[in-house]
Parts: structure tokens; C-alpha cells; sequence
């Protein structure tokens, strides 16, 4: 059994933390990033500190009766190391969500209040039972006061409707192997990224289950964060040592303002700055002309231009101030908009909006 806790401190509501904008069209390299391992007991052993990984993901739990042997020795050995941690459970749908989650959080209880995430592994017969996954997440929300993650491959992200999920504030963990299973030595992200239908962005990536890494003899996956260890904490709600309000980070200095594009393919264009995406710009994002051909895939210094149709995103001459625990997508939902006709925000970043924020629409 893992380690158990019977004290649950009080954890704030889950802060938004920095947007995956990478999924959105920019390099891993261009974003704040943290790299990332998970094992299970097939690692059994594993020295997680010498993987270079700052954060590390443990099986914890698999339907009603199974609990990961080594799991705990992982989670105590990358505390101990000030790595970040996540521990998953991976998901049965033959089982209630309720029973599934009742056995995660009693194997895990030990581990709420410490800085450490708890995740849904969606891999199981039925992937389009969204409402198991959403049930399950409720019941662990409860338990933990934070908002748990949910791991899924593309094809699965992309097939089903997974809005009860993006409603609730959940986080996207995704698998795509873009490169295939062709070994990677090291954290190297690939160029060619994920493609999201549900999720406007993800937590993280997961592009390989052949990485190599030092320190351990064997093919590993591995994962790009969009994040720091701040980040990560943010998810979790709480630090390692169990303060349940994060360190603020230090406030990001002002997003660079869009800029005309010089370019000869109209006025109605942009040059992208690090941090933006096309529907800051454009409501209707996908009536446009960049230079990959794939509007959700565009770089630092593309010149974007809008085809003509339609307004640009946030022209209605009305504004909003952000109050205390609001996020984009609440605030939104208030006004009765999308997400993406609100611009303003000077972190670039629609995950990261702060208190007294004039944002326009």
C-alpha cells in the first residue's frame, strides 16, 4: 500500500497555469518547458534522479484492486530529489467511476496536500465513455480539492466529444509519437506536434515511449511540460511542503503588442510574437494564410494574414476586469462569448490572466 495521511490541509482552487501554446503553433523550444518520465512497475527500480527528468509520474492504482509495488519508493525518491510528481490511475470502465476512484484516492491519500498530481490513464475498452472519465474525476476532485489531469493518445483526444472534461477546467496530458517509435536520446521534443480537437491546449506532451535517457537501460516515455515546477504546483494546488498556495511567480513582463506584417498580403495581418496564436487575432482563426498551411501550427515571426470574412477577434469595443480566481474560459462562459473573442491579456498566455485585467471583446 502507498502511504496515507489521514490530515487533508485545505488546497486552493487549481490555478490555470501556462498555456500549451506550442500546441497551438509554437516550437518546445520557444515555451517555458519541463521535461517529464512516467513509469509503472515495469520500471521497478528505476533511480529516477539520474534521468535528468524534473518531473516524475508514478502508477499508483489500476481498477479496484491493484496498487503499483513500487510506486511509493518513486514518489519518496523524487520528493526527496525536488522533482515535481504525478501519480495516475489507470482507468477500467467494466468498474464504476466511483469505485475506481474510491480505491485511487484511498492508495493515494498520503500523497494530497504534497505537490503532487493525480491523473486519469484513458486507455481503457470503452474510450468514448467520456462520462465514466468525467464521473471519476468529480470523485477525486472531492477528495484532493484539485482538479485532477487526464492522459489520452491524439486519436482518442480527436474522435470523441470531450467538452464535460474541458468544462470542467481538466488538463489535457497527450500522446503523439510523431516520429513513430524511432528511438529519441535525450528530451528532444519533435518538430511536428499534436493536433487538438477539444482541448484549445495541454499540459503536456507525451512524444515517445522509446526514449533513452541516462541512467537507466531501457526505453522510457517521455514528455515535454508546458511549464516550470510553479506551473506543475499550480496543478496540484498545492507545494511539497504542503503550503497549499503557490509561490507567485514573478509576473511576466507585457506580451509584445501584434504588429502589421510588412509583408505584400494584405493590411489585415500580423507578425507573430512568442506567446501568440491566430485566434488572438481572428475569431474565425481558420480563414487565414501563414506559412505552414495549418493555422494551429504557426512560429515567432510568421507573418499571419486574415483572408477577409469576418471581424477581428475583440473589436466589439467592450471590456471585462478580471476578478479574483477567474479564468478565460469562466469569464466567457459569464458574458456569453467564446474564449477567443477576449484579448488583452498581457501574459500572451490565455491560461494566465491576472486580477484587475482589462480585457477586451
Amino acid at each position: 500500500m502507498l502511504v496515507r495521511n489521514r490530515n487533508r490541509p485545505n488546497i486552493i482552487i487549481r490555478m490555470l497555469a501556462v498555456l500549451a501554446a506550442v500546441l497551438l503553433g509554437l516550437s518546445p523550444a520557444s515555451a517555458l518547458a519541463a521535461d517529464m518520465i512516467d513509469v509503472s512497475s515495469w520500471q521497478t527500480g528505476i533511480n529516477v534522479t539520474t534521468t535528468g527528468a524534473q518531473i516524475v509520474v508514478a502508477k499508483a492504482t489500476e481498477g479496484t484492486t491493484y496498487v503499483n509495488p513500487d510506486c511509493d519508493r518513486v514518489v519518496q525518491q523524487a520528493l526527496k530529489a525536488g522533482q515535481g510528481v504525478g501519480v495516475y490511475h489507470f482507468a477500467n470502465t467494466a468498474n464504476s467511476p466511483q469505485a475506481e476512484a474510491a480505491w485511487f484516492n484511498r492508495n493515494t491519500e498520503g500523497y494530497i496536500g504534497r505537490g503532487i498530481v493525480p491523473i486519469l490513464d484513458w486507455e481503457p475498452s470503452q474510450p468514448w465513455n467520456v462520462q465514466w472519465a468525467a464521473q471519476w474525476v468529480d470523485a477525486v476532485r472531492a477528495r484532493w480539492d484539485t482538479i485532477p489531469i487526464i492522459y489520452m493518445n491524439q486519436s482518442t483526444e480527436n474522435s470523441y466529444d470531450w467538452s464535460p472534461l474541458v468544462q470542467r477546467n481538466v488538463g489535457l496530458w497527450v500522446a503523439a509519437y510523431t516520429l513513430g517509435y524511432t528511438p529519441i536520446y535525450g528530451f528532444n521534443p519533435p518538430s511536428v506536434q499534436p493536433v487538438l480537437q477539444n482541448w484549445p491546449f495541454a499540459v503536456a506532451w507525451q512524444y515517445t515511449s522509446s526514449g533513452h535517457v541516462n541512467g537507466y537501460d531501457g526505453p522510457l516515455d517521455l514528455s515535454v511540460v508546458y511549464g516550470d515546477l510553479e506551473t506543475w504546483y499550480a496543478y496540484a494546488g498545492s507545494r511539497p511542503d504542503g503550503t497549499t498556495t503557490p509561490t507567485p511567480a514573478p509576473e511576466p513582463a507585457p506580451a509584445p503588442a501584434p504588429q502589421p506584417s510588412t509583408g505584400s498580403c494584405g493590411s489585415d495581418c500580423r507578425v507573430i510574437q512568442s506567446g501568440q496564436y491566430v485566434s488572438m487575432f481572428w475569431t474565425d482563426w481558420w480563414n487565414v494564410t501563414v506559412p505552414s498551411g495549418d493555422p494551429n501550427r504557426v512560429y515567432p515571426g510568421d507573418t499571419v494574414c486574415h483572408n477577409g470574412g469576418a471581424a477581428s477577434a475583440g473589436n466589439g469595443g467592450r471590456t471585462v476586469t478580471v476578478r479574483s480566481g477567474e479564468t478565460l474560459s469562466g469569464i466567457a462562459a459569464r458574458l456569453g462569448i467564446s474564449w477567443t473573442q477576449l484579448t488583452g491579456y498581457r501574459s500572451g498566455n490565455p491560461s494566465l490572466i491576472y486580477p484587475g485585467e482589462v480585457l477586451h471583446y
